[in-house]
């Protein structure tokens, strides 16, 4: 059932508002500019969720589940501008692109919105037998330009901390940067599920376990970063 898709999502949601909120208590007394974008990216990705729970709990109709998906599109990359920054600076290998990969999600972000004003199309209802199941994106293309570079960004990005561990030698930041590397493969897996489900195989059992998967690799990442103290000239020095 897909009531059990969005009890996922609202899970998800509820552990990232809590997250996002402790990581701004702690960027209050730290002033770490991390920890800002950090609470920022994981209250994107709350209210990304939040608006993913809506199709087939309140929401009905083809126009309005079209509009959550734009929504939940934005707010991912939303997160995606706020969270690169700071993970970038994990690595001197990366640092000199923190800049330029915030004005990249940005005009990311502005093309988008003018591209689904101007090619806006319903969601598509999924149907088994006289069932309806859930729907999918009006506009195909243009949401896998979006959500499939995002997952391979994710990927690639978890791929890199994992390689990275066994050049640290403190158990601290191995176990934590272990964490945000397994975080950020789940929650990719789960992206690329969520996104096969729509367009190539719509079994309601795909949609749940995308939900399951998300929900463990948020966890993992939160792990990670919530516990993350060092500074982060330590942190450079140890993962480069």
């Amino acid at each position: 059932m897909t009531i059990i898709f969005n009890i996922y999502c609202l899970v998800a949601a509820l552990t990232c508002s809590w997250s996002g909120i402790r990581l701004w208590r702690n960027y209050k007394k730290s002033k770490n500019w991390q920890l800002k974008n950090y609470s920022l990216g994981f209250l994107f990705i709350s209210l990304a969720y939040i608006i993913l729970s809506l199709p087939k709990l309140i929401l009905f109709d083809p126009f309005w589940v079209q509009i959550t998906f734009i929504l939940v599109d934005l707010s991912f990359l939303g997160a995606e501008l706020f969270l690169v920054s700071p993970l970038l600076s994990f690595s001197k290998k990366f640092i000199r692109f923190q800049k330029k990969s915030f004005q990249f999600f940005l005009s990311i972000i502005v093309i988008y919105i003018f591209l689904n004003i101007f090619f806006f199309s319903p969601a598509l209802p999924l149907i088994t037998g006289a069932t309806l199941d859930y729907w999918e994106n009006g506009v195909s293309w243009l949401h896998s330009l979006v959500w499939i570079p995002i997952c391979l960004a994710a990927f690639g990005l978890g791929i890199y901390f994992l390689f990275q561990v066994k050049n640290i030698k403190e158990k601290i930041l191995f176990w934590r940067s272990l964490f945000i590397g397994l975080g950020a493969i789940t929650v990719s897996i789960a992206g690329f599920l969520f996104w096969y489900f729509k367009f190539f195989n719509p079994l309601i059992e795909i949609l749940n376990i995308s939900g399951i998967v998300g929900d463990l690799g948020f966890t993992f990442g939160l792990i990670g970063i919530i516990f993350f103290q060092p500074l982060r000239e330590v942190f450079v020095k140890k993962i480069t």
